[in-house]
């Protein structure tokens, strides 16, 4: 591999890395609680939100509203989806996976509607959803990196307050990553990495990371390789990768039955 396609390479595997920062533990933590669609619902009403505001509001796309606008609506009805699902947790109980899902269901057909007369509708879901992590450069990047650090310092820093913190710190954490890598990889980056390491007792968060790391980087290898869309492709090495590190933990690493 040339030194150009390094280059051209490194800031998607850059942002692959600091979205994993926060991903992994967060991802640990939706299995953690049995919530595994929450990430989907999110990141649809993230990118709900961001639909919304390029289809409603009629902006210059290169104005300071026009590129930020997007960003910011998708923080609010992620900071608000989050708040409805922590204050229904307390009622729904054994419903509040159903509800998240009809959630989710609901959200894309409302971004569907939106962009029904939009002749770009198509390319742009498909942006969405698949993500264009291979056209990530530096200042995406700088924009993004301080929110992920901070929610990985967060998390790490106060354990005793995870309880309040998860759901806000999804929600900052999902509109940008969804910006970033879209909806499946959002998904396969929490979801994919935590059930990698569900066997490991001790060091979960290191090698969940290193699972991550793996698939980002082998997953834009094979892009380039074979000139396959880059989202698709790093879900599928995940995928992948995800099977081999669970097969291979150790059984006495296996957690003792109560």
């Amino acid at each position: 591999m040339s030194f150009e396609t390094i280059s051209l390479l490194a800031p998607a595997f850059v942002a692959g890395a600091i979205i994993s920062l926060a991903h992994v533990p967060l991802g640990q933590e939706v299995l953690k609680r049995g919530i595994i669609f929450l990430d989907l619902a999110v990141a649809q009403l993230a990118a709900l939100g961001m639909i919304a505001f390029q289809t409603l509001v009629p902006v210059d796309e290169f104005s300071a509203l026009g590129m930020y606008g997007p960003l910011v609506s998708g923080l609010v009805a992620a900071l608000l989806c989050a708040f409805a699902f922590h204050v229904s947790e307390k009622y729904a109980g054994r419903y509040q996976e159903a509800l998240i899902g009809c959630t989710f269901v609901v959200g894309a057909s409302l971004s569907l509607l939106l962009m029904a007369n939009d002749p770009h509708g198509g390319e742009e879901m498909k942006n969405i959803l698949a993500g264009q992590i291979l056209w990530a450069d530096w200042s995406d990047i700088r924009l993004a990196a301080p929110i992920f650090i901070a929610v990985c310092m967060i998390w790490m820093m106060f354990k005793g307050r995870r309880q309040l913190l998860f759901y806000p710190l999804f929600a900052v954490a999902i509109p940008f990553a969804v910006n970033l890598i879209g909806i499946y990889l959002v998904f396969a980056s929490l979801i994919l990495p935590a059930l990698a390491v569900v066997k490991v007792q001790n060091h979960k968060g290191l090698f969940g990371f290193a699972v991550s790391l793996i698939s980002f980087a082998g997953g834009l290898a094979a892009s380039y390789a074979f000139d396959w869309p880059s989202g698709p492709a790093i879900v599928l090495t995940m995928a992948i990768v995800t099977v081999l590190a669970f097969i291979t933990s150790p059984k006495n690493d296996q957690p003792k039955s109560a």
